[in-house]
């Protein structure tokens, strides 16, 4: 049944351009150039020149870099996290970056040099983005064999490194290196830029989707087909999940993308890998690599702007294994659901809202706990902005937030089913 469902998607999306080249022909000419020059490759969202651009064109260095259409940016975030359920240190918690209890943290510092470059121009351009960060976010982000070797708390991290080329005649965009991974409702970076009224970016702790059933990175080549203004289509292929410098297993695997964009409240989009992927993680004492048993792992994410106030977000995950090394009882499945809210009040204050279901049926090998079981997770946060009207500090975001997570094994500090955790970020874009 598995293989008649995969086969069936499989066909659906190869039918997908001839479906989009047919209606192109439908309508004249004009039409779909004035529709191809109106949309662009859907991109995490950098936020306008900041204060950093600002410092250097006090110093007079903004103008060439803005001449040659290259932007600096970055931000600083730190936080705090409060387990109500055990202060115990050495007790997991399950939900990844979360993990220094009853302590404030430096999550991290990114800084981004880019020059993004325009596929529906249909011309030669070359463009590139670069981004490091430090602090204790990257021991959990690293690829392998790039900055894994790293064992204290604060570390240093190349979470992006890529080069775009575009192609004269066609919008078509060629992507080579290493980028945060195309998957899921949430993204690493992404979530701090715009997480004002933004479902997607607007929590400080995240999903078990995020943490167990995506890639933190992948490293590749990827190619962007704008096809219209509603359609654009990625495919590539990876060194696999988290794997930079080093592969674990030598082999390479899919990358498949398609946007839909009706509109601008509504947004669907599809995403696929399928590789071998084991092992997943980096560092020196890594499992052998299995190169013959391919993972499928699929992802759809729909928004939907409701009001100028009201946004929903839905994001789904499955990924099947048919083997796994050192796992008994064949293929093994994880993924979950998660819906989101978000309620814009004012300028100064949005409720936001998540709720999930994950479910591990591989023995725990998703979440690294000795068993397979069924996750849930709800969490209630609120983004405040302190000066939104000024030009600077309106880039300053609180984001307090109480989160309940409950299992059907007694998982948490070992022998309990819940846990009840309050967390609060403070960031700042420049």
């Amino acid at each position: 049944m598995k293989k008649k469902l995969l086969g069936l998607i499989l066909a659906v999306l190869m039918m997908f351009p001839f479906v989009i080249n047919a209606r192109s022909e439908e309508g004249s000419a004009s039409t779909s150039d004035k529709e191809t020059q109106e949309v662009k490759p859907p991109e995490a969202p950098a936020p306008t020149p900041g204060l950093l651009m600002f410092a250097l064109s006090k110093a007079g260095l903004a103008q060439p870099l803005d001449k040659a259409g290259i932007n600096i940016y970055g931000y600083i975030e730190g936080g705090y996290f409060y387990d109500a359920t055990s202060g115990a240190h050495n007790v997991p918690t399950f939900i990844g970056f979360n993990s220094f209890k009853n302590t404030g943290t430096l999550d991290k510092i990114s800084l981004n040099v880019e020059r993004t470059v325009d596929p529906t121009k249909k011309q030669f351009d070359l463009g590139f983005h670069v981004e490091g960060i430090w602090g204790t976010d990257a021991a959990f982000v690293h690829s392998n064999g790039m900055g894994d070797s790293q064992t204290s708390r604060y570390q240093g991290d190349l979470l992006q490194a890529y080069v775009d080329v575009t192609i004269p005649g066609m919008p078509v965009r060629i992507r080579a290196g290493k980028w945060i991974e195309l998957a899921g409702f949430e993204h690493f970076s992404a979530n701090i830029y715009g997480a004002f009224g933004d479902p997607s970016k607007a929590l400080y702790s995240y999903s078990y989707q995020f943490l167990y059933a995506e890639p933190s990175t992948q490293t590749g080549v990827l190619v962007t087909y704008v096809a219209n203004s509603k359609w654009s289509f990625d495919a590539g292929f990876t060194r696999g999940w988290n794997q930079s410098v080093k592969d674990a297993n030598g082999a390479l695997d899919f990358l498949g993308r398609i946007t839909f964009t009706p509109s601008d409240k509504t947004s669907i989009i599809f995403v696929m890998t399928e590789g071998p992927e084991f092992p997943t993680g980096f560092g020196h004492n890594l499992p052998k690599g299995d190169a013959h048993h391919w993972w499928t792992a699929l992802d759809l994410v729909a928004t939907q702007k409701i009001t100028e106030k009201l946004s929903l977000g839905l994001g789904i995950d499955y990924v099947h294994a048919p083997q796994i090394p050192g796992l008994t009882s064949g293929d093994k499945q994880w993924g979950g659901v998660a819906g989101y809210v978000s309620y814009a009040i004012d300028l100064h204050l949005t409720l936001n809202a998540r709720l999930e279901w994950y479910r591990d049926a591989a023995d725990g090998f998703s979440t690294g706990t000795p068993i397979s079981a069924n996750y849930y997770e709800a969490t209630v946060g609120v983004a405040i902005k302190p000066f939104p009207n000024d030009k600077f500090l309106s880039k300053w975001l609180f984001r307090p937030e109480v989160r309940y997570d409950r299992s059907n094994q007694p998982l948490f500090d070992s022998s309990d089913k819940h846990q009840l955790t309050f967390s609060v970020d403070t960031l700042f874009t420049f």
